[in-house]
């Protein structure tokens, strides 16, 4: 006698029966479970069994746990049945094995809508006969390859924007990505970002775009419905927008002489006259100290681009400041790994070690009030990049000494810089009186 435990034929099909627990039994309001194993063949009915038998006594557990879940991944289940379900028709029904699996499905539906409501129910029938994946379903998969190429900053951005829509699609009853469509993009832009600025609600679309952007190219979606999301952010009436400049010359001689020279002077007095940003000069180590026949030159191994990565020539004026700074590097206990400015203590999501610097440099600023928000560390770039302006320097040699991009054909493709007379050029960096005096 052949072995049908769990077993059960229908029109030729056979199907795995499972007793329900007592307790669960008013909850799927049923004593049994049927489903179709989608096969006609007892042998491999009997291998099948065992699976099916262990994926619905887990679903059982979920349910006894009270796990939110359970009722997709019983869809999710269905979904691969009916997808894997044989085709073939029967001779006398006419009827497939995938038309079984959908009749169970509209069954369970009927079931659901008995016992946890219509709105369960039609969300369990749209995921088992639908193909497309539940919304975090492709989240990790994103993420991981974004990683890649953006800041772990950028990166948690990115997460926390996503899983925020995530939650709010749950509320409205928006479970796969097939169902993100442009009205509901629209909907959660209109609804979703409640007392936030214009340019908050941007940047939650502008994560979600860019996601949706990676699923268009890897055939999850045929179109990106984030695109042209974005609320206008025209400046209120009255309202001053605030645009980075550069320090003044009073300003300039307020930070000179009264930060501490460790680390914040000098590293103000580094930023004037290379034109580098605060998280290249905190990441400079000795071995970056390079000294040619002409004098000390900066190694910027690595920034913002790929045009940040550059040798810059150190200027007279901070001659001395480079120096001292190296010395005092050299001869720090704690400093195995050889920073030139040792004992900073990295922060923020990528551990930066400009992290609390740029923190206690706008303290410090305030402090000597000079307190204008237009101004940051990275003013010190624009007031490099104006001086060498005024000293007739040609843009694309400014350009090799800040580490901006040379996009054009001839300097841009065809040369690298490599004989222009980049300590000549620095030379010609003259700040006014007052600030060469204070340095």
């Amino acid at each position: 006698m052949p072995d049908t435990k769990y077993l059960i034929q229908r029109r030729q099909t056979w199907y795995v029966v499972v007793k329900v627990p007592v307790k669960l039994q008013k909850i799927l309001g049923k004593t049994t479970i049927v489903e179709t194993l989608g096969t006609r063949s007892l042998p491999e009915a009997q291998t099948l069994r065992y699976a099916a038998l262990a994926r619905i006594k887990g679903q059982f557990e979920a349910l006894e746990k009270g796990e939110n879940q359970n009722l997709l991944q019983v869809a999710l289940n269905r979904r691969e049945a009916l997808t894997s379900a044989d085709t073939t028709p029967d001779r006398e029904t006419e009827n497939t094995a995938r038309d079984d699996v959908f009749d169970d499905i509209v069954e369970e539906a009927m079931d659901l809508e008995v016992t946890k409501g219509p709105q369960a129910a039609a969300t369990y029938f749209r995921v088992a006969t639908s193909s497309s994946p539940l919304l975090n379903d492709t989240l990790d998969t994103w993420l991981k390859e974004a990683a890649r190429t953006i800041t772990k900053q950028t990166a948690g951005q990115y997460k926390s924007d996503a899983e925020r829509f995530i939650e709010w699609a749950k509320k409205a009853d928006v479970v796969m990505l097939s169902e993100v469509t442009k009205r509901l993009a629209g909907r959660y832009v209109s609804e979703g970002f409640e007392g936030l600025t214009a340019k908050t609600t941007n940047r939650h679309i502008s994560s979600l775009s860019m996601w949706w952007r990676w699923l268009e190219r890897k055939g999850f979606v045929e179109v990106n419905p984030w695109a042209g999301q974005s609320l206008p952010t025209k400046q209120k009436k009255g309202g001053v927008q605030t645009v980075r400049r550069q320090y003044t010359t009073q300003e300039i001689t307020k930070l000179l002489t009264g930060l501490e020279a460790r680390p914040l002077g000098n590293l103000f007095r580094l930023g004037l006259f290379t034109g580098a940003r605060l998280d290249e000069l905190c990441s400079l180590k000795l071995a970056d100290v390079v000294k040619r026949p002409d004098g000390l030159w900066l190694s910027i191994r690595e920034g913002k681009t790929e045009n940040a990565v550059r040798t810059v020539p150190v200027h007279s004026a901070i001659k001395a400041v480079v120096e001292q700074m190296a010395k005092e590097a050299q001869a720090a206990k704690a400093n195995p790994e050889g920073w030139l400015v040792p004992g900073l203590t990295p922060g923020g999501a990528d551990k930066k070690r400009s992290w609390n610097v740029s923190k206690k440099f706008t303290r410090e600023r305030r402090k000597l009030d000079v307190d204008d928000p237009a101004t940051v560390f990275h003013s010190t770039r624009k007031n490099l990049i104006e001086v060498l302006e005024a000293a007739e320097v040609p843009i694309h040699t400014a350009k090799l000494l800040v580490g901006h991009e040379r996009g054009d054909m001839t300097y841009g493709r065809y040369s690298k810089g490599e004989m222009v007379n980049l300590r000549a050029t620095i030379e010609k960096v003259t700040y006014p009186k007052e600030v060469m005096a204070a340095l």
